[in-house]
């Protein structure tokens, strides 16, 4: 093997190294959420879908709201129910409209796939799960995070 054969071989570790360590920090950032709605959702089972910033690839303002009326109509001519919310960190600093979603798991997923999300919130008893969408393949797995209550805040949406 050559030196710049080493070069290369390093340079695309170093590459894969800083990916695998951007998705880490991507899964545990989905981990630090807090959902604000005008009510409860009524549902005993749930998905939590947005459209907005598909593979977490930051979008203008005009493109992820366009694309967020798509996914509203999609779901409109579905014919599922859903209830607008926000999805944010809890400090604030990022959020992002979502809709809770009354539809099995597996059609969440697909439809998340559709959007091109890394992941869904799931809710199910009560209990609240990030699963991967387009993270799956990636090694990352259904995470228990804990009771839904103890994430949804009740208050007016802007």
């Amino acid at each position: 093997m050559s030196q710049d054969d080493r070069h290369t071989d390093d340079a695309q570790l170093q590459v894969a190294y800083a990916e695998w360590r951007n998705q880490q920090a991507t899964w545990l950032s989905y981990q630090q959420i807090i959902f604000r709605a005008s009510e409860t959702p009524d549902y005993s089972n749930f998905a939590i879908l947005t459209a907005f910033n598909p593979e977490s690839i930051v979008l203008s303002c005009k493109e992820n709201r366009q694309r967020q009326l798509c996914l509203e109509a999609e779901l409109s001519a579905l014919g599922y129910a859903y209830l607008k919310l926000d999805c944010s960190a809890p400090d604030g600093r990022w959020h992002e409209p979502s809709l809770a979603v009354r539809t099995g798991l597996t059609e969440a997923c697909e439809l998340a796939a559709k959007w091109r999300q890394n992941a869904i919130y799931w809710v199910s008893q009560q209990q609240l799960y990030l699963v991967p969408v387009m993270l799956k393949n990636q090694g990352f797995s259904q995470t228990v995070l804990g009771k839904w209550p103890a994430y949804l805040h009740i208050q007016g949406l802007e």
